[in-house]
């Protein structure tokens, strides 16, 4: 017969499972609405824009299907104030539609709010005869403010905006400034929605603006954080803590949740040739109730075009042709389609008298978009010979003293001009001909 203190632990743990909840979310963020895409040809700059739309109206259909019950949008759903009628509307009707849950809105440093943006301020909007679907509620203040979910009085959004374009300092996690209140049920979940910099781990290409540290999340009485600004998905995970809610209390440090502390789900569509990688949305499930919530995420893949960053070594290339072939080739062992946006890197020497200007007929449908990158290739000039004997001719006193100078010259941009000069002046000498092909040299 099972002893009692065994059977009294199994129906507790019973219990406590039958007691647990689950809240369900869909976080996007970043689509950047109305962006221009001024890096595509002309032609396919639409289709771009149509794939933004495409992959909003897919993420309200997730959000249906998996019976999430809100979609929370942590800032820049739009790229700039003025976007043009077609494209508000379309976001205007696309939270509308039958079905749809709460969309909570952050409004950030692209799209900020106030009472005169033509994005978010009621006035404006009734005077263009729109408005935002009653589900949709946007915060339109910088300090932290609460909203209660519906049919989950247990679950608290808590939501800031960013109010102006203006790269800001404030830190919206420091230590001591967030107190819930009284009334914050112990047995809850408060998440945060907002956007902000995850310090050090800023992609070279976006600004810091609101940053926060990972002590500060580790502090943070939140729950869990929706986190946008960065384009490329990331998160932040906590082990969980072996205390239950009832000595853990609110807002305490370290008892807040375990599971994902912070997430970016990066932009829905890549919007640039440097954001690699899936791009999409993330299902964010919190189970909360008689212990510690433990939050997980899960990626939802929207953008149906790959962005690849590849490289193709020429040395010895000597055609057109021939650069074509390997360029050709280091796309079919990605598996590029016609649908993904490529950036071939070239790399190597190329034979001298060699002119590539950019990919052929025959690669050039390959891709939706293709970008060659020159920056690394040189024409196969022997360098060395130049510094190895003492100058007798014109063309080895030039070389010499161009090699010279870039030896000695510390700044990137001027050693890109100086190793210019030296390939166009002995291209003068050699092929007796100069025909632009080195403006894209880095040091």
């Amino acid at each position: 017969m099972e002893p009692d203190s065994a059977r009294s632990r199994r129906d507790q743990r019973f219990r406590g499972f039958l007691s647990m909840a689950v809240a369900r979310f869909l976080q996007i963020s970043d689509l950047h609405l109305g962006r221009p895409f001024g890096w595509l040809a002309p032609d396919c700059r639409a289709e771009r824009r149509a794939d933004q739309r495409r992959a909003l109206e897919q993420a309200v259909r997730e959000a249906i299907v998996r019976g999430a019950h809100a979609i929370l949008v942590p800032g820049d759903l739009f790229d700039v104030e003025g976007v043009d009628a077609a494209t508000m509307a379309f976001a205007i009707n696309v939270f509308g539609i039958s079905g749809c849950p709460p969309v909570f809105i952050a409004p950030g440093n692209h799209d900020p709010w106030s009472e005169g943006s033509h994005l978010w301020g009621p006035r404006l909007l009734r005077a263009r005869g729109w408005a935002w679907p009653g589900n949709v509620h946007v915060f339109t203040s910088p300090g932290w403010t609460l909203k209660r979910m519906p049919g989950l009085p247990a679950v608290r959004i808590w939501g800031r905006a960013f109010t102006s374009h203006a790269e800001s300092r404030e830190r919206p996690l420091r230590e001591g400034s967030i107190i819930l209140p009284d009334s914050a049920d112990a047995t809850g979940i408060e998440v945060a929605l907002f956007h902000g910099s995850r310090e050090n781990q800023c992609p070279p290409w976006q600004s810091v603006t609101a940053p926060f540290s990972d002590r500060e999340l580790a502090h943070s009485p939140f729950g869990y954080h929706a986190v946008g600004h960065y384009h490329v998905p990331s998160h932040m995970e906590k082990k969980a803590a072996q205390q239950n809610v009832s000595t853990a209390g609110k807002g305490v440090s370290g008892a807040a949740s375990a599971g994902v502390r912070m997430a970016y789900a990066g932009s829905p569509i890549a919007l640039d040739v440097t954001e690699t990688g899936v791009h999409g949305a993330l299902e964010v499930r919190i189970e909360y109730g008689q212990r510690q919530p433990l939050v997980e995420i899960e990626p939802i893949q929207l953008d149906e075009r790959r962005v690849y960053d590849l490289q193709a070594d020429v040395t010895g290339a000597a055609s057109a042709e021939q650069v074509d072939a390997r360029v050709q080739r280091a796309m079919e062992e990605a598996q590029v389609t016609e649908r993904d946006i490529v950036t071939v890197r070239l790399l190597g020497r190329l034979v001298r008298g060699v002119r590539y200007a950019g990919p052929g007929p025959q690669v050039r449908p390959g891709a939706f978009h293709l970008r060659m990158d020159f920056k690394a290739v040189r024409p196969d000039y022997d360098l060395a010979s130049y510094r190895r004997t003492d100058p007798t001719t014109t063309e080895e006193r030039f070389a010499s003293t161009l090699l010279a100078r870039l030896e000695a010259e510390q700044d990137p941009g001027k050693r890109a001009l100086l190793e210019s000069a030296l390939y166009y002046g002995l291209d003068a000498f050699r092929l007796r001909e100069v025909v632009p092909s080195y403006e894209e040299l880095s040091a």
